[in-house]
């Protein structure tokens, strides 16, 4: 896949990740619950959606439900770390699309606080930088401390 252009194709996408990953881990999803995945308030989503959401409303436990998908979502995370580049980029490309709107599956994901590759080095050399000009600063506006001329 070359990306996502719209939300549908990013909600597609990353549902199917999703859907693969419970089957692959042996978690079973209903109908309803793989629905839910496609939930909106805004922009597109299943015609329908507003009857699957009054059966998940009278059913299932919203809290354990968003764990269970996010325990699915971290692993499936997992594997497109290790499988493919291209799978990896789509769905950051996905996760960053659907963020700009409101999709249920957008706080579903947003619930493992997963990180893009090398995000957490980055902010640690960024840290490191920060510290060492704060560093230098204080050793040259005090130099006559340190160098006693």
């Amino acid at each position: 896949m070359d990306g996502v252009r719209n939300a549908r194709e990013a909600k597609e996408f990353l549902i199917s990740k999703i859907v693969a990953e419970a089957q692959r881990e042996n978690v079973p999803l209903s109908e309803t619950e793989r629905k839910m995945l496609y939930f909106t308030e805004s922009g597109w989503t299943l015609p329908d959606i507003t009857q699957v959401c009054e059966q998940f409303d009278r059913e299932y436990d919203q809290d354990e439900y968003e764990k269970k998908i996010a325990r699915i979502v971290a692993k499936a995370y997992k594997h497109i770390l290790h499988d493919s580049r291209d799978e990896y980029e789509t769905w950051w490309a996905a996760v960053r699309l659907l963020s700009r709107e409101d999709h249920y599956i957008s706080v579903l994901i947003g619930l493992t606080d997963l990180r893009p590759r090398w995000d957490q080095l980055k902010l640690f050399a960024a840290g490191l930088a920060i510290v060492a000009c704060i560093l230098l600063w204080i050793i040259f506006s005090n130099k006559d401390i340190f160098f006693h001329k």
